[in-house]
């Protein structure tokens, strides 16, 4: 009976990613206001849409890396 419950508590420990990176993954793409109309306010909101693209693909990166050290296969984490 020991050996039995000494089995069931042997599962491998899951971790999951940091609160922040989901977060980041799932972050609402900026939306253009009355500024892009002003000068320079082209410039503004394709930098706005940069970053916001930078910061997605890095959570997604290190997400993906999470998976993988966890055991996860068929995947590939960019910059690895």
């Amino acid at each position: 009976m020991v050996a039995l419950l000494t089995a069931c508590t042997e599962r491998p420990q899951v971790g999951y990613p940091a609160p922040k990176d989901v977060q980041a993954m799932v972050e609402a793409k900026p939306a253009p206001t009355d500024d892009i109309l002003l000068p320079g306010g082209s410039a503004r909101y394709n930098s706005a849409l940069e970053s916001w693209g930078d910061r997605i693909s890095s959570a997604a990166v290190i997400v993906c890396r999470n998976l993988v050290n966890q055991g996860m296969t068929g995947v590939e984490c960019p910059g690895k």
